[in-house]
């Protein structure tokens, strides 16, 4: 055979292409397996970036949430305990403290206690026992960093270990100054780091994976899975510390973490705080399901080079079988010359035999190849590892069918007149003339655009923002009517209706309208296109360019507004569409003095707005902690006396002791006793007080009919604060003006 090979230059050519085959199909196992170990890797990489950023958010929310109380409580002491140190030592014999402390304490499940710190260090109040126990705290440092100086902001300690429970505690501490920024005193509050390894254990995560909390020079705070004997310690990493310090983030591969496992790491900084985040899962467990394609993708590549082999071996044989009948057939040429031309012939049919065998088996054998290396493929392709390109463009695909069914869903609403509205008084010249440079913008260089306003037309009663998609719409269904250009004329005049007018939908009652009529020089519409135009889902452009909710969505606004649209279309000589829409109720000099947006009256500047007595108070009702810290320092902050409950039958405890409350301001959508519930309740017993409802819910039936009634005042979140301060302001100088459904608070 080897002799074969040196001589026979065709079996050296089929030799060297065999060769060569092998080194491919072994080449391209290997970069699969690596190409397939790579997107492995970085997946999980960005998986567990992106938990991590989840987390780092969640972690610094905590945080701040205890930071808020803390800030709270610094703010809303009583005035005259922050007069002067001693003024404030007194807090140590008031009960009503103490308990007010405890109950912002426990509405927290991260905070372990909340305390109050004298000026020279002494512990005044504390969660734990009442009266506090004597004990100096001067040496804290939290104490040694605010004593001399305010940083306007809250300082978080060093991680304290519990001398009594032996827990692992931080410590958000903020400065109490008197009316000249001396300081009288610290309120510190104290977060529970185990609360964390809680939080990490209810999460629902894959196999392998850790959570931890650290300090940012490496000491460990908080892990899950546990381990105990390492808490408190230092485990920092060059490669980490740098990579945090350029940009706050960091990824590695520990070959030896905390807990002694090969672990693939990503690490993020929380913001304002010095506490990293770190998630990670073990290498083993990330790669576990590569290494179940590497044995299939290892064992079809392996197939195949047998195959390979065998072929190859097969075509030697054939070949030295062929090589051996013409030796031998040389042989007897010499022999019997006579036999030549016979012996010829049969030499031929000989070769032409060896040839098709070696034809077939070459045949067959590289089939065989190709079965082996086609079915490792499909393995591939059933494992979905080489379809991440079309995965991230269906994600993408979906994202931007999530934006479009939103938008079809906002013009449904006005469609079916379901669209909460804000109608407001509106200059409708004015708010055309703001729309020419986004419509200049849209339209392109092709159109021009022409305004036309009367003089002296009255305010439009209409919500500004739908008008502004409206014209836009109406805008865009221009331009397209106009693909080579044109001139868009958009006039707004004050018209007079003497009878009901049946050419436009819903037709119109006598009265003054102002109206605006946007007209295009495009090709128009027919007869039967015009008579469908303001039909949901009907377009006569081409599918993926138009929803054909456009022009339903301004017939829906237009008749939710009280007024109604007329369209007129001559195929050839454009199209003009004209939305009739309602004056503004006309306002008395007194009340054009003032106003909030979408809210009641409210001070210009030049009159102040009353400030009620100290004995008046608002009660402030609202199940999430975090809002109702935020709307009382809003209040507070502008003067108002707040009593705080946290739901309905809380509130409902404190308007029964006491008669100080002048408004209530309640959320509406709170577990157990609804806001609703709650005014209902609330207006047997006290039928003047005036009720505020906040709610971040589409408008229902139940909240229109408490809106007509005297008193009673819907408002919708989010609420910007002037805007509360002014229904309030508004209620405590004429209860019964606070009363009717809000507008576009």
């Amino acid at each position: 055979m080897l002799r074969l090979l040196k001589e026979n230059r065709p079996l050296q050519r089929i030799g060297a292409l065999g060769i060569g085959l092998l080194a491919a199909l072994c080449g391209g196992t290997a970069m699969v397996l690596d190409r397939l170990h790579g997107e492995t890797v970085t997946e999980a990489m960005l998986g567990l970036r992106t938990l991590n950023a989840s987390l780092a958010e969640q972690t610094a929310r905590t945080i701040e949430g205890i930071d808020l109380t803390v800030s709270g409580i610094a703010e809303q002491l009583p005035l005259e305990n922050r007069r002067s140190p001693e003024a404030f030592s007194q807090l140590r014999t008031d009960r009503q403290v103490y308990e007010i402390l405890k109950a912002k304490a426990s509405s927290l499940p991260q905070m372990e206690a909340l305390s109050l710190i004298a000026a020279d260090g002494t512990l005044v109040n504390f969660t734990r026992q009442f009266p506090a126990p004597v004990l100096d705290l001067s040496q804290r440092d939290y104490y040694l960093a605010l004593k001399d100086a305010d940083p306007g902001r809250a300082y978080l300690s060093r991680p304290t270990q519990s001398l009594v429970t032996r827990e692992w505690t931080l410590y958000i501490a903020r400065r109490v100054n008197d009316p000249d920024g001396r300081l009288v005193g610290l309120v510190v509050g104290v977060i529970r780091l185990s609360y964390f390894e809680q939080f990490y254990r209810s999460l629902h995560v894959t196999p392998g994976s850790g959570f931890s909390l650290w300090w940012r020079d490496g000491m460990l705070l908080a892990r899950f899975p546990p381990t105990p004997d390492k808490i408190g310690t230092l485990a920092t990493d060059p490669i980490i510390d740098s990579q945090l310090s350029q940009s706050g983030t960091a990824a590695t591969t520990l070959k030896n973490s905390i807990d002694g496992a090969d672990r693939i790491l990503s690490v993020q900084q929380l913001r304002n705080y010095p506490l990293v985040v770190a998630v990670s899962r073990t290498r083993g467990e990330i790669l576990a399901r590569w290494e179940s394609q590497a044995v299939v993708i290892a064992a079809a590549g392996l197939v195949s080079a047998v195959a390979l082999a065998l072929m190859l071996w097969a075509m030697a044989r054939q070949f030295l079988a062929y090589e051996t009948a013409n030796r031998a057939l040389g042989e007897r040429r010499q022999a019997v010359e006579a036999r030549d031309e016979a012996e010829e012939h049969v030499r031929q049919l000989q070769k032409m035999e060896a040839l098709g065998q070696l034809t077939g088996g070459v045949a067959h054998d590289f089939n065989n190849l190709l079965q082996a290396v086609r079915s490792s493929l499909h393995m591939l392709e059933a494992g979905g590892e080489l379809r991440g390109a079309e995965s991230r463009r269906a994600l993408e695909v979906a994202s931007q069918a999530v934006d479009r069914g939103a938008t079809l869903t906002q013009h449904l609403l006005a469609f079916a007149r379901r669209q909460r509205l804000a109608p407001a008084p509106v200059d409708l010249g004015a708010q055309v003339l703001g729309m020419a440079t986004l419509l200049e913008r849209t339209l392109g260089g092709a159109i021009r655009i022409r305004i036309d306003r009367d003089a002296d037309v009255p305010p439009a009663l209409v919500d500004p923002h739908q008008f502004d998609i409206a014209l836009l719409n109406l805008a865009i269904n221009a331009r397209d009517a106009m693909p080579d250009g044109g001139t868009l004329t958009i006039a707004v005049t004050n018209l007079r209706v003497g009878m009901a007018c049946e050419e436009t939908s819903p037709a119109l009652e006598p009265g003054s309208y102002v109206a605006v009529t946007v007209r295009d020089s495009g090709a128009g519409m027919s007869p039967d296109v015009l008579a469908r135009a303001c039909e949901p889902f009907f377009t006569t452009k081409p599918v993926g360019q138009g929803s054909g909710l456009g022009l339903s969505m301004v017939h829906g606004l237009t008749a939710q507004s009280g007024g109604g649209i007329r369209l007129e279309s001559h195929p050839g000589l454009g199209t003009a569409v004209t939305l009739y829409l309602p004056h503004a109720p006309v306002e008395s000099p007194a009340e054009s003095k003032v106003a909030v947006p979408g809210g009641p009256a409210a001070s210009t500047g030049t009159e102040p707005l009353p400030v009620p007595s100290a004995a008046l108070r608002i009660l402030l009702v609202e199940d999430d902690a975090l809002v109702r810290m935020a709307n009382a320092a809003v209040l507070d902050e502008a003067g108002l006396m707040v009593s705080e409950a946290a739901s309905g039958e809380e509130a409902l405890a404190l308007l029964e002791t006491d008669e100080g409350i002048g408004v209530l301001v309640t959320d509406f959508a709170m577990p157990g006793m609804t806001g609703a519930d709650l005014t209902r309740l609330v207006r047997r017993h006290r039928p003047g007080l005036p009720v505020l409802i906040v709610t971040g819910y589409a408008e229902k039936a139940v909240l229109q009919d408490l809106g007509r009634e005297p008193g009673i005042r819907i408002l919708s979140k989010p609420i910007p604060p002037s805007a509360l301060i002014g229904h309030i302001m508004t209620a405590l100088r004429d209860p019964r003006a606070a009363m009717g459904a809000d507008i576009g608070s």
